[in-house]
């Protein structure tokens, strides 16, 4: 009788555990859906945010309209430190997709038009999605103002 009244405890124990671990998830992501793609980038991705900004992209991602933005590595961003507003704005935006894109809306041979006019073709290989070639690694971040998804590489305008 004992260990029927231990196991009974340890269930109820294990229980409550997993519903107050599960809450702050829960938490974290209605308040994603408050911030916009601006406000994450600033929070998660400082240099992205400082090289969006010098593009003249930061007003855009802080508005209302819905986007999608594809973001590259931090090593490959640290090549752009430096270099000319053009270089910068031609090649964050080719990483910006009007509209808030989920990793399901990536269908195989679609094209998708870019801020700054290029077009991304989509390609599905073995479970994997990859856009004119770079591999989207991490997806389906859903904020206020669109969605965001991590690229393995950097896009070519």
């Amino acid at each position: 009788m004992k260990s029927k009244l231990y196991y009974i405890y340890l269930g109820v124990v294990l229980i409550l555990a997993f519903l107050l671990v599960s809450k702050p998830a829960a938490a974290q992501n209605v308040s994603l859906e408050r911030t916009t793609i601006m406000e994450y980038v600033i929070n998660e991705r400082p240099l992205l945010a400082e090289l969006l900004t010098t593009a003249g992209m930061a007003p855009a991602l802080s508005g209302s309209t819905s986007y999608t933005l594809l973001m590259p590595p931090e090593a490959r961003l640290q090549e752009l430190k430096g270099q000319s507003v053009e270089k910068i704005r031609s090649m964050m935006a080719v990483h910006l997709v009007k509209g808030a894109l989920a990793s399901t809306d990536f269908k195989e041979g679609n094209y998708l038009q870019t801020y700054g006019g290029e077009k991304l073709y989509v390609c599905r290989k073995r479970d994997n999605t990859l856009l004119n070639g770079v591999k989207l690694r991490t997806t389906d971040t859903a904020l206020r103002n669109g969605m965001v998804h991590e690229l393995e590489g950097m896009l070519q305008p």
